[in-house]
């Protein structure tokens, strides 16, 4: 498809779509984010100790914890456990992807309130994130090995002083200081350039491949195969037109964000008015009022993120 696509009608479509059809996207996402958040409930209860970090929290003082200190299990079983909370969480999401992208691509409709979807187009939106974020890493992978290779620096040397400034960093905001002090991390500079060159070297490969990649989700759901060099084929030409359109929307998503933030943080200042009688009342009821927007927003933004690479896949296989 040779002719640019309409970035502004793309965007404006997404954004409708995500206003018109909340219902549906409520019923596609509600259970799948009501497990994934027992999941992560589940999965912090096998793998911290609730009562050591009560404790820490009740000192501050204490600063940035060691990790062993605050673990029900080894970190090599926290880390198993981690592997499959995230597994989990992938495959259930990508059932509720793969409906907002067939509904935004297809029109294709599914009713009732319960939806949970393990069939193709679910499998193949999970092995397509999947291979999407084996594709991410190996960029960060390749740009890091060029970034020690550049800074002088070895693998270990980052590593202790990435933790060393965590520490650091922990220490500080329990005392009470909004960032460490310079002296405090002179002799982590150098080892740390070796990150800033890895996000340096990996943006650009990083920002090619995923606009090129824009429709290989959708893609993916929509057809019997996992597209991913169809995709690659099927945005040739339209590299510039996907990047104006995502630059568009992450602009656009940053001033509702913040619209949002103002709106959530007078909801939360009155949601924790005190007293008794009708302040108790009207903060109890701004309680509930936050958790519902909140619930709303959360849907509305999965179905805009969501349903925007679907309409792009769309428009460049039918032109409509």
């Amino acid at each position: 498809m040779s002719q640019r696509l309409p970035s502004g009608d793309i965007l404006n479509e997404a954004f409708q779509f995500a206003y018109r059809r909340w219902l549906t996207l409520f019923q596609f996402a509600w259970l799948p984010i009501l497990l994934g958040a027992l999941l992560v409930i589940g999965a912090g209860y096998a793998v911290f100790d609730a009562e050591k970090l009560q404790a820490l929290q009740g000192s501050p003082a204490q600063g940035f914890p060691n990790l062993r200190e605050i673990l029900r299990v080894s970190p090599a079983m926290a880390g198993l456990i981690w592997i499959v909370l995230v597994l989990g969480m992938l495959f259930l999401y990508s059932g509720m992807f793969a409906s907002v992208y067939r509904l935004a691509a297809l029109g294709e409709e599914r009713s009732g309130i319960i939806q949970l979807r393990f069939d193709g187009p679910a499998q193949r939106v999970f092995w397509g994130q999947l291979i999407m974020t084996l594709i991410n890493y190996g960029i960060l992978l390749v740009a890091g090995v060029a970034a020690l290779a550049a800074s002088g620096q070895t693998f270990g040397a980052v590593l202790a002083a990435l933790v060393e400034f965590i520490a650091i960093a922990g220490a500080a905001s329990a005392e009470g200081a909004a960032q460490p002090g310079p002296e405090a991390m002179q002799h982590l500079a150098e080892p740390l350039s070796a990150i800033f060159l890895t996000c340096m070297f990996a943006l650009a490969p990083l920002i090619y491949v995923n606009v090129k990649l824009t429709p290989f989700l959708p893609g993916s759901a929509s057809e019997n195969r996992l597209l991913l060099f169809g995709a690659w084929r099927m945005t040739n030409g339209q590299f510039w037109s996907i990047l104006f359109l995502l630059v568009l929307f992450y602009i656009a998503m940053i001033v509702i964000f913040m619209v949002y933030s103002l709106g959530i943080g007078f909801i939360d200042m009155m949601a924790g008015l005190g007293g008794a009688g009708t302040l108790s009342l009207i903060g109890g009821l701004f309680g509930i009022i936050g958790f519902v927007v909140r619930f709303v927003f959360q849907i509305y933004v999965i179905g805009v993120q969501t349903a925007l690479p679907a309409i792009v896949y769309r428009r460049l296989t039918t032109g409509e």
